[in-house]
């Protein structure tokens, strides 16, 4: 019988033969050369200690140089069967599985490659002389200049495709052994573009509250972007960033301290929404839309400190070059057709301004400041002993602008007196207040301090 014919004749290989054979390899391979280059350590290995029933050596053999002929090979014998092992455990790490699973499903494309496959042989048959990659930025350009009526048909096929994805892939795992996918995750790469538009979103479905901002720097991009209309383009994002790293350290903190009392804010407004639900349906919202859910005692705590007051003045904006935006943007918006382009022309102005002009504008910010400061201490003089010790319990970070009141102290009547307990959750609650690790409701966010530069997630 021919060698060919003997090969024939073997039984098909199934993952649990391969994860043997590596195995098998593994261990036969000699000590002295377990770090030779591979070809070398193969020549030392004795396939006769490596088969195993039913396969003969030389089938074992064959299946290995078919495995090793997809792999890069740059390495030693043992990292190379290392890499094997795990490829034929998890199968949708390494695209070149898919020679050994052709069934293995193909993961959907995003929007905007979906748009990019479907009028890119039409762009370049208009555009022969463009190359590959410019006809790429074109598109994408292109795309994100779509309506949002436009770009929601877009979405919408990668939504249909991506449910299609997720359960064909949950019976390829079944089918082959393997474990269960893990739980999707609603995180989103490009926070800050994504949380201005899903705020809007998720404000109107079904009366849940908007989501907060993630951190400071978020809340600063935010104030930055309500001095324009229009979309928020990568390189405004990019100007924020440079303007964040601008700010003192103090003005920082203090975006920092303003983010975590909306959270606080939205904590308690989203636990009177959820009450509106039984259970099962609370957990398919939160999970819906990223957030995590604390304990009762935590959302109860917060909830007796969180309160809205009443002709509270507006803080003013804290940034000299946000001062400068608003301004310049106001008197240069009937002068062009383009948000983007007045933007534009107003963070170039903004560049070019002399120090001692950006100066100028730091001194009218600490004037708004202190004019703030006074209004706010003549509306909390008004309030109420119990008034405005609720006030400062709710916001710590406005005690600052406060020295120098006079509150008149207020005791509470002494039949409503607090359970030790109670005493201890307070106390707690107050304590922790100013920190900004203090969350009631656990935003699924990714940190962002600068615009996310990729343009297409192309799989």
């Amino acid at each position: 019988m021919s060698k060919n014919s003997s090969i024939v004749d073997e039984p098909e290989w199934t993952r649990g033969d391969l994860q043997a054979l590596c195995a098998a390899l593994k261990t036969s391979i000699p000590e002295n050369e377990k770090c030779s280059i591979y070809t070398k350590g193969l020549k030392a290995v004795d396939w006769n200690k490596v088969a195993f029933a039913p396969f003969s050596p030389e089938a074992c053999l064959g299946k290995w140089t078919e495995i090793l002929s997809r792999m890069r090979k740059m390495r030693t014998l043992a990292e190379i069967v290392d890499e094997a092992e795990d490829t034929l455990s998890n199968p949708v790490k390494n695209k070149s599985i898919s020679k050994i699973y052709p069934d293995l499903p193909k993961r959907p494309s995003p929007p905007n490659a979906v748009f990019y496959e479907e009028n890119r042989a039409k762009y370049h048959k208009k555009h022969p002389e463009m190359k590959s990659q410019k006809v790429l930025r074109a598109l994408n350009k292109k795309f994100k200049n779509l309506s949002r009526q436009e770009k929601a048909r877009y979405t919408e096929k990668y939504k249909l495709a991506a449910e299609e994805y997720w359960t064909k892939m949950q019976e390829f795992r079944q089918k082959n052994n393997l474990p269960p996918m893990p739980k999707r995750s609603c995180k989103r790469k490009r926070v800050l573009e994504d949380d201005t538009h899903d705020e809007e979103h998720i404000e109107g479905e079904h009366g849940i509250p908007p989501k907060p901002p993630v951190n400071g720097y978020n809340l600063f991009c935010k104030e930055q972007a309500a001095s324009i209309e229009g979309d928020t383009g990568k390189n405004n994002v990019t100007v924020w960033a440079q303007r964040w790293r601008d700010l003192t350290e103090k003005q920082r903190g203090d975006y920092r301290e303003r983010c975590s009392e909306l959270r606080r804010e939205f904590s308690v407004k989203l636990e009177d929404y959820l009450k509106g639900f039984d259970t099962e349906k609370q957990e398919q919202i939160l999970e819906k839309h990223g957030i995590k859910r604390p304990k009762v005692s935590e959302a109860q705590t917060v909830k007796r400190r969180v309160k809205t007051f009443q002709g509270e003045p507006k803080m003013p904006s804290r940034s000299g070059n946000a001062i400068f935006t608003k301004k310049q943007m106001e008197l240069l918006k009937n002068k062009s057709s383009s948000s983007k382009e007045v933007f534009s022309r107003v963070s170039q102005m903004w560049m070019d301004l002399p120090t001692k002009e950006k100066d100028r504008y730091k001194v009218k910010v600490d004037d708004n400041m202190r004019l703030y400061a006074k209004e706010l201490q003549e509306w909390f003089k008004k309030l109420t002993p119990a008034e405005q010790q609720d006030y400062l319990l709710v916001n710590p970070s406005k005690h600052k602008y406060l020295d120098g009141v006079k509150t008149v102290p207020y005791r509470k009547d002494p039949s409503h007196r607090p359970s030790d307990s109670e005493d201890e959750n307070i106390e707690s609650s107050s304590s922790s207040s100013s920190s900004d690790e203090e969350e009631v409701i656990v935003l699924e966010g990714e940190e962002l301090e600068e615009g996310d530069d990729n343009m297409f997630d192309l799989y």
